[in-house]
């Protein structure tokens, strides 16, 4: 109707162009009552003149009345002309933008689902065209012909059934262009976005999703876009946080119009990882967690084997009652000593989505000697009595200890744990792995004693831990050699001897949580509430701060004691030289003993002396010392590798480069690749310290070194991606996030017909107004034209002037 009416009026949209709204006005409106006076008047007037003409004898009562309405309509029209009547349309153009299809080519794509669930099944016909809605029914012909079809297939069908017409439809309001990206995201055709599925031995085993979400958001910024079409099934290892780049999504105004491809609880059995220190000792019963995930067999079972290389060494039978994670317990003892693969593993089933994630590696060294410890006591305070018994206690611990306030009788006994005196040469010092300080007067060290354990740590690797008192450490340190080995600076003003203090929990900082010694399970969240269970100490030891370059993995979580620099320090870690020092603020941990904490205690001491000793007994250089930012890699992440290095004097190196290098061994037995070249670059204020990186393209095990003593290697893993084939699901939860907060909307194959709408309802739309005088038009023109010539023609007919 609108549209016959704008043809009336001689007025032409485009083809982008809608009308939104008609109204009428009058220009000249505030002529309105003198016009509504004269026609009154024309109308008297015209019905008087055709009354007058009532007696010629061919003009009857019909007649007269018929013309003298055809005059007045005519009077009628032309006053209607000078009140300058207009129709105003209001006229809205629809900005043609351009939509991105960002397609999800990584080898989780390649998947093919075991779907047994019908709604699955009827998602999966749905794509292929064989029906439109869920509420359809299928034969079993039909259903066992889309029973397996991979991801790669459905999303081909999808964009290729012309009952959704996704496509052709999309072109008709967008410009649509196509992107493709696993590890990295990169321009493609329409065939290689929808149609063409990545190669097996091709396809990348790392999925970036939210690096390809920002790399759009950065080739788009500032032009029309209508947002993301985003194909994926949200498996996602690689690069930033999906989310985080949802959300910058959203702020930039590009919404994630995400299709979710896969099943939700695919049958599969995943290894997740195994957990077990890095090193063991032989003949030492060693702990191992492995997590194992199970979904959509309920009530089967599995079986877990645990081989040391290609020894068996422990197993279990494991009941599968949901599709949570469970931490499965393991230990063996280990006989000889060397490197090894600890290998879990649980035999796939027939009826898995995926048989590769059934596996999963961890690297495991295992020595034969013990760890030397050397504890030094004032008194017999419970820290002492309690800790010496954990550390007796555990085989993997030569202990002896020097109690100063005992009696001499004490050392001499046969195989006595104490000694007699400080050892007298550094020597006899330095065949120690740790040396343990409690609370004692600095007056029983001689400068000499003081100088040996300093160069024990800064010179040969040596650790050495404080347990803070209430009399002597570390507040009586000041001054003396022992304060530059402290992680934390003294506070000048603290005095504790005859104080109470309140009772106060610990807590563990970010460094804590993610600390080897300090983790209590495996698990992140219950190693959080075992550490939050542990009952309040009585006392800890004020200081002012952490030293510059210290970690600090437990801290007083009572904010009043808190200084302007932040939380009390409690557990603090230092390099010092070649060396560690810790410090630990407190004396009353012999409290978590109680209730559960009686199982804690010793794994806790354990962990501690393990984590400070292993670099000195493992006998690494001590002028040369590597580390990497993390011990397991993926390919394709970037390796960041950190070198310490002192001369022959014991300084360190102000070189302005270091040369490094690193080998590959892919396989056991099997040759390691030619070297590669790594340059390292200094770490400014930090004397020593080099930095390099570089990409670790290939899976297996690196070994690292640096020119200047290449018989120090660094060894660490890099494996392929798990989580590709390790998270077989669709990540729906992830998913639907994401386009929550872009302001976008997820899609299952049964939503994709309102696609299209639901991109429209965020169409960006400019309005204008068009009038069109209606007095001047060719159809108001031709509508006057009409009337006068209708009342000439018929007073001729009726045979008036």
């Amino acid at each position: 109707m609108i549209q016959f009416l704008l043809k009336l009026l001689g007025v032409k949209i485009e083809g982008a162009q809608e009308v939104s709204a008609v109204t009428f006005q009058l220009r000249h409106s505030s002529w309105l009552g003198w016009m509504v006076f004269i026609g009154l008047l024309l109308c008297v007037f015209t019905w008087w003149v055709y009354r007058y003409m009532g007696g010629h004898k061919g003009l009857t009562a019909p007649r007269r009345r018929f013309l003298t309405a055809l005059r007045i309509l005519l009077f009628m029209l032309l006053l209607f002309i000078l009140l300058r009547p207009v129709f105003s349309f209001t006229v809205e153009n629809r900005l043609r933008r351009s939509l991105v299809v960002l397609v999800d080519k990584s080898m989780s794509m390649l998947i093919e689902d075991s779907r047994l669930d019908e709604q699955d099944i009827k998602r999966a016909a749905i794509a292929k065209g064989i029906i439109k809605t869920l509420d359809q029914s299928l034969d079993q012909q039909q259903s066992t012909g889309v029973q397996h079809l991979p991801r790669t297939e459905i999303v081909k069908s999808v964009f290729e059934n012309k009952d959704l017409d996704l496509i052709d439809t999309l072109k008709k309001r967008y410009d649509v262009e196509y992107m493709v990206f696993d590890r990295d995201i990169r321009p493609a055709s329409e065939e290689q976005a929808l149609v063409k599925p990545p190669l097996g031995d091709d396809a990348s085993e790392a999925t970036a999703i939210g690096d390809a979400v920002r790399d759009v958001l950065n080739r788009k910024r500032g032009q029309p876009v209508a947002g993301v079409l985003l194909v994926t099934d949200g498996a996602n290892n690689n690069g930033s946080e999906p989310l985080d780049a949802a959300n910058a999504a959203g702020a930039d105004h590009m919404p994630l119009y995400i299709y979710g491809v896969g099943i939700t609880s695919p049958r599969d059995i995943i290894v997740d990882s195994v957990f077990t220190p890095d090193v063991a000792f032989i003949n030492d019963e060693v702990p191992v967690t492995v997590r194992v995930r199970a979904q959509g067999l309920k009530g089967q079972k599995g079986h877990l084997t645990l081989k040391l290389d290609d020894k068996e060494v422990a197993s279990k039978d494991l009941d599968f009652n949901d599709d949570g994670e469970q931490a499965v317990p393991l230990t063996f003892t280990p006989d000889k000593a060397g490197v090894f693969n600890l290998v879990a593993n649980i035999p796939p089933r027939d009826d898995e989505t995926v048989k590769d994630n059934n596996t999963a590696t961890q690297r495991l060294r295992v020595i034969d000697s013990k760890i030397k410890v050397l504890f030094i006591e004032q008194a017999p305070r419970w820290e002492f009595r309690f800790v010496q018994a954990a550390l007796m206690r555990d085989r993997r611990v030569d202990a002896k200890f020097i109690l100063l306030q005992a009696d001499p009788a004490l050392s001499q006994g046969t195989d006595s744990p104490y000694l007699a005196k400080f050892p007298p040469t550094k020597e006899a010092l330095f065949k120690y792995d740790l040396v343990v300080i409690g609370d004692v007067d600095p007056k029983v060290f001689t400068p000499e004693q003081m100088d040996g354990l300093n160069e024990f740590v800064s010179k040969f690797g040596g650790a050495v831990a404080f347990i803070a008192g209430q009399q002597y450490d570390p507040n009586a340190y000041a001054g003396t050699p022992f304060e530059k080995l402290l992680p934390v600076e003294i506070d000048p003003t603290a005095v504790h001897r005859g104080t109470i203090e309140r009772p106060t929990s610990l807590v563990l900082t970010a460094l804590g949580r993610t600390s080897p010694m300090l983790r209590l399970s495996p698990n992140e969240e219950e190693n959080a509430n075992i550490w939050h269970s542990f009952p309040p100490v009585q006392w800890i030891n004020r200081v002012t701060r952490a030293k510059p370059g210290a970690q600090v993995l437990l801290e007083d979580g009572d904010p009043l004691k808190a200084t302007r620099f932040g939380k009390m320090p409690a557990l603090a870690l230092q390099q010092y030289g070649v060396g560690q020092v810790l410090y630990f603020g407190t004396d009353n941990t012999w409290r978590w003993r109680q209730e559960s904490g009686i199982a804690y205690y010793p794994l806790l001491w354990g962990q501690i002396v393990q984590r400070m000793a292993l670099a000195h007994l493992l006998g690494g250089s001590k002028r040369t010392q590597l580390s990497v930012d993390k011990q397991h890699y993926a390919t394709g992440e970037r390796v960041t590798v950190f070198a310490r290095l002192y001369d022959q004097a014991f300084q360190p190196v102000k070189q302005s480069s270091v040369n490094g290098s690193y080998t590959v061994q892919t396989a056991p037995g099997q040759p390691p690749s030619p070297i590669q070249r790594v340059q390292l670059r200094p770490l400014p204020d930090q004397p020593g310290m080099y930095r390099g990186d570089f990409v670790a393209v290939t899976a297996g095990n690196y070994k690292f070194s640096v020119e200047s003593d290449a018989q120090t290697t660094l060894d660490f893993e890099v494996a392929k991606p798990r989580f590709e084939l390790g998270e077989t699901a669709m990540n729906e939860l992830l998913l639907k996030e994401m386009a929550r907060v872009s302001g976008g909307a997820f899609f299952r194959e049964e939503d994709l017909a309102t696609l299209t709408q639901k991109l429209s309802q965020k169409d960006e739309r400019i309005s204008r107004n068009i009038d069109a005088d209606i007095w001047s038009s060719p159809f108001y023109f031709a509508l006057v034209a009409l009337v006068a010539i209708m009342e000439w023609v018929f007073r001729k007919r009726y045979e008036l002037k």
